[in-house]
């Protein structure tokens, strides 16, 4: 499996290219909008990139999405609810997304629904064999960061309350996430310095364990008391976002 995480600095933000080594081909999650180390990497590596999947609507920057469309032909993939102004492929909960070939099986990604940051959120579990019992890892967008979860609050303005937003979030950390094994690899869509969370850590990296262990807002604790611990005192989110979006 090639597996390569991007690092923005300037937007604390993280993209992922992964790809089957034996046929060559590969998805782009979460782009930012300068396309061209991707496209050098992915022709070193052998590899094609035929699906772009974003995790969600970004509001905090712009995605390249439709400049890598244009460059590779790749479709471009969101979850179910997203709403958008171009073609796209809706991924569904639980489906898989096959790299590899039949006789190897090769790299498995698996969809996981999680609304609660955006109706339309989703992770992506990545097996490097599809019926390996414990994933390399789980891309959680910004649904799951390192020491923190997403905010609940910017779809206020669309009708969706943040407590409504919250108790979705907790179902989905719960009900999807945290049923992942401990060893599982966590990879963010963002990190220490993003405005879509409040305690990020400097990390880009961590599990499902650790996470569990020390996150706030992954101890045990009744589901009112996370919608109470998510919702309030969340920072203003900057003006551009509902226009980035």
């Amino acid at each position: 499996m090639h597996f390569a995480q991007y690092y923005l600095d300037c937007l604390s933000q993280a993209s992922y290219l992964i790809g089957d080594e034996t046929t060559g081909r590969a998805v782009l999650v979460d782009p930012r909008r300068d396309i061209d180390e991707y496209l050098r990497d992915a022709e070193r590596a052998g590899l094609r990139i035929e699906l772009v999947i974003e995790t969600h609507l970004h509001a905090d920057f712009l995605s390249g999405h439709l400049e890598l469309a244009r460059a590779t032909g790749a479709a471009i993939a969101f979850g179910e609810a997203a709403g958008t102004g171009f073609p796209i492929r809706r991924l569904r909960d639980g489906e898989r997304i096959a790299l590899g070939d039949d006789e190897s099986g090769g790299v498995t990604l698996t969809v996981l629904a999680t609304p609660g940051h955006t109706l339309e959120s989703i992770c992506l579990v990545v097996r490097e064999h599809p019926d390996d019992a414990v994933p390399y890892g789980v891309l959680t967008g910004d649904t799951l960061f390192v020491g923190d979860v997403g905010r609940p609050d910017l779809l206020s303005a669309a009708g969706h309350t943040p407590h409504d937003m919250a108790v979705r979030l907790h179902r989905s950390l719960h009900g999807k996430l945290l049923a992942l094994p401990d060893a599982t690899r966590v990879f963010p869509g963002h990190g220490a310095g993003s405005a879509c969370g409040r305690n990020l850590s400097t990390e880009t990296t961590s599990t499902i364990g650790e996470q569990r262990r020390v996150n706030y807002a992954l101890q045990p604790m009744p589901e009112a008391d996370f919608v109470r611990l998510v919702a309030a005192d969340q920072p203003a989110a900057p003006g551009y976002f509902a226009h980035d979006v």
